[in-house]
């Protein structure tokens, strides 16, 4: 290839977050042969922790602000495109997915969009209804989101499924663990049920606690570590409160690359009941945690029976007592997270998301490696 594909890559934000990360791995591990990138963040002025890390690579990175007229913001995303002259136009989410499909038909170039979550009631938003009619095609990050999504598309759209990829960059279990003991004030002694995420209410959280109240009455030594913050932080502790489970429970707030600490944790518990393909659980199985969810179809995609513990959805008294066997079973545990990891690492590598991103827009381009559309 002579030329390169010049690539323009809209997110709606660059915060701390699984979806975030993973535009963060492609634009790091993508072929600066093939493709030149510019980054749009539609969320300036808010410092999001992975603005810096792709300005590192020498990537451009332009900042859209805020706007009460969608329109506005749709014509400085059009003045900095126009200066780029992009091949292709990707929206990294579903929200910027649509502001990539208005920018596609604008200047009659093929674009993408992008699904990093279940619908979840979206399904006939806005954003979504622009994604289906103006994008060429999408890419999901999931068999479940892809399928629910292919249901609604049009026959024209040619939709991707493409893995999350896992970055295997884990602190040692003593080190990781000594640093949350040290800085929260967490006894170091007590097993430590872990979870990590965004404290919003989608994510269920909530339903954590009266599991531990429960496991705290028959196991004292017991201790429950979110990692994350939200809407949800308040009333979480509220919650806790009520519980009597103050003393067994340490919300920490946001910690930049809180994957890497994943090791500190004897056993992770997903709860969330909405996801695309959480990021998560594919680094809390990477690491050889222990894991229990809920058996979802998100989850499934990433394990089976025989690697976590996968209890029917809202199930608060399985999951207790799932929990409390696997407390009382070291091999079982270390059998399950070795379970997981091999099952994972397998399946979810960063050299499998980079071949798939890296097919999904040369077909978008129309298949042709020899240059840019013109």
């Amino acid at each position: 290839m002579d030329e390169k594909y010049k690539v323009a890559i809209i997110a709606g934000q660059l915060v701390v977050g699984g979806a975030e990360r993973q535009l963060y791995l492609w634009l790091k591990h993508m072929d600066r042969n093939k493709f030149d990138p510019l980054v749009i963040t539609l969320h300036p002025g808010h410092h999001d922790f992975w603005e810096e890390p792709i300005e590192a690579l020498g990537i451009p990175l332009k900042r859209i602000p805020q706007a009460a007229n969608p329109s506005k913001r749709m014509m400085a995303i059009c003045q900095r495109l126009r200066v780029f002259k992009p091949d292709l136009i990707h929206g990294w989410h579903l929200f910027s997915g649509a502001y990539a499909g208005l920018a596609g038909l604008l200047f009659s170039l093929p674009a993408i969009g992008g699904l990093r979550s279940s619908l979840n009631g979206h399904e006939h938003s806005i954003e979504a209804i622009l994604v289906r009619r103006f994008c060429k095609g999408l890419i999901a990050n999931s068999e479940n989101a892809a399928q629910s999504w292919q249901a609604l598309a049009p026959k024209s759209q040619k939709v991707f499924t493409v893995p999350n990829a896992i970055p295997y960059d884990f602190l040692p279990k003593d080190e990781a663990r000594s640093y949350l003991a040290d800085i929260f004030c967490i006894d170091p002694d007590r097993f430590w049920i872990g979870s990590i995420g965004r404290l919003d209410p989608l994510k269920r959280f909530d339903l954590l606690l009266p599991v531990l109240a429960k496991l705290k009455a028959e196991t004292p030594n017991v201790h429950l570590v979110m990692i994350g913050k939200g809407p949800e932080l308040v009333r979480l502790k509220e919650q806790a409160a009520i519980l009597n489970i103050e003393d067994r429970v340490t919300i920490t707030g946001e910690i930049p690359d809180a994957s890497k600490l994943l090791p500190a944790f004897d056993l992770f518990c997903f709860p969330s009941l909405s996801e695309g393909l959480p990021n998560v659980i594919l680094e809390a199985a990477a690491a050889a945690l222990p894991i229990a969810a809920w058996d979802l179809p998100f989850n499934r995609e990433i394990l089976v029976a025989e690697s976590a513990m996968l209890l029917p959805p809202e199930d608060l008294d399985a999951l207790a007592k799932a929990v409390s066997e696997l407390i009382d079973d070291q091999n079982r545990r270390e059998a399950l997270g070795e379970r997981a990891q091999e099952r994972v690492l397998s399946r979810f590598s960063i050299e499998r998301f980079v071949k798939g991103m890296t097919q999904a827009y040369l077909t978008i381009l129309g298949e042709d490696c020899n240059g840019p559309v013109t």
